[in-house]
């Protein structure tokens, strides 16, 4: 829901309107005694913003006036000129909260995304689910079957991460998976998005960061979401989905391993709360997901987003096959015990040597990828493989 605000004239300080919360309700706190008000840039601002992230800066606009005294930003009471609070600031989520206090009002001047908060973290510890705008800033780099271990290492210089931001503006948006920092992602991600659309000419797109806490707690945040126990990441995503279709402009999404399982719960999320709100400006290619299929394509059908291409999944990948309970069957789960050392890497492996990690092309290209690695045991799995699917 948005912010609305009915203005009154006779309940303004200065150019500041009286702040009402997403509801409707004038937001008033009887234990401090604090009013809210907020300037027109800040109201702008929030009202524009997609439901999740304006819900998390309502409820810190209203936490502001909860505290019993915010001396960084009180009046000082040796001078007190009632209503000349100072400056102060707060964080919340993603965002910079810039108020004033004073013994009986909340003054919000501006609300901007924080830089200090969002962006790139040393190791990636400790950055947040945001959306982030990302360029491609050398076009003669791509992935192909005939790419090499240098060509992908120079992947990763090919695509450069922009500041955060609140909306999709561009055709192409994309959701990484576990793991992932966000320099990682932003290259990774943009190789995603060209294998999933490769008519289109992709110099930018949306990165919806899915940030890594480490390997168990993504691990336990993918089994929530498998398990229909939404996250805040899929929370997120779904006002992001949401806000793609109001604004009217389509979508082409690539989602990639946890990428799935947070897109689909996003969907079920969205499909909870509005029912018959469809979301087919929104469309999706899934890549190497730890989706459930069918869940997936029930949830797909019901919001009316089409999918781009059948999922692309390699058959020795044990992420689509075992945490998406897609191929349970007794040579599937050989096959992707097998490579499951693959797919968790090792500091001195290639990532084209994962089923799992980089866009799959072919069968014959992921064996000449395990050749270029001198595994020649897993090359002949896969070239066996290969055999008996030519004889069915």
């Amino acid at each position: 829901m948005l912010l609305t605000t009915n203005i009154n004239k006779q309940d303004t300080w200065g150019t500041a309107v009286r702040y009402e919360s997403p509801k409707g309700k004038k937001w008033f706190n009887a234990k401090t005694g604090r009013k809210i008000y907020i300037e027109p840039v800040a109201l702008n601002y929030i009202q524009v913003l997609n439901g999740y992230d304006q819900h998390q800066v309502c409820k810190g606009i209203e936490d502001l006036a909860r505290v019993p005294a915010p001396m960084d930003g009180l009046v000082n009471q040796q001078n007190p000129a009632f209503f000349k609070g100072k400056q102060a600031s707060a964080t919340v989520f993603n965002f910079l909260i810039k108020y004033s206090v004073t013994s009986e009002l909340i003054i919000v001047s501006r609300v901007n995304l924080d830089s200090v908060v969002t962006g790139q973290k040393a190791g990636g510890i400790g950055e947040t689910h945001s959306l982030y705008s990302i360029n491609k800033v050398n076009a003669e780099l791509t992935f192909s079957a005939s790419s090499n271990f240098n060509d992908v290492r120079e992947l990763e210089a090919a695509w450069d991460v922009g500041p955060a931001i609140t909306k999709v503006k561009t055709e192409h948006a994309a959701v990484n998976g576990m793991l992932n920092p966000l320099r990682k992602a932003a290259w990774l991600m943009g190789v995603h998005a060209e294998s999933a659309y490769p008519a289109d000419q992709i110099d930018k797109y949306t990165l919806f960061h899915n940030p890594s806490e480490g390997g168990r707690a993504d691990f336990f945040e993918s089994v929530k979401d498998n398990l229909g126990v939404t996250t805040p990441l899929a929370e997120h995503l779904a006002a992001v989905l949401l806000d793609v279709q109001q604004s009217g402009d389509a979508v082409n999404w690539v989602v990639h391993s946890q990428g799935g399982i947070i897109f689909t719960q996003a969907v079920a999320h969205h499909l909870k709360r509005y029912p018959n709100a469809r979301l087919d400006k929104n469309t999706v290619a899934f890549h190497a997901g730890g989706n459930n299929k069918k869940k997936t394509d029930k949830l797909l059908r019901r919001a009316g987003i089409s999918k781009a291409a059948p999922d692309n999944d390699n058959p020795f990948d044990m992420v689509p096959n075992l945490a998406g309970r897609n191929d349970m069957g007794l040579s599937a789960v050989k096959r992707s015990l097998q490579f499951a050392g693959k797919v968790m890497g090792g500091d001195d492996d290639s990532a084209t040597e994962s089923p799992h990690t980089l866009p799959f092309i072919s069968l014959e290209a992921y064996r000449g990828f395990l050749l270029m690695a001198k595994d020649y045991k897993s090359a002949e799995r896969v070239q066996e493989y290969m055999n008996k699917q030519t004889t069915k």
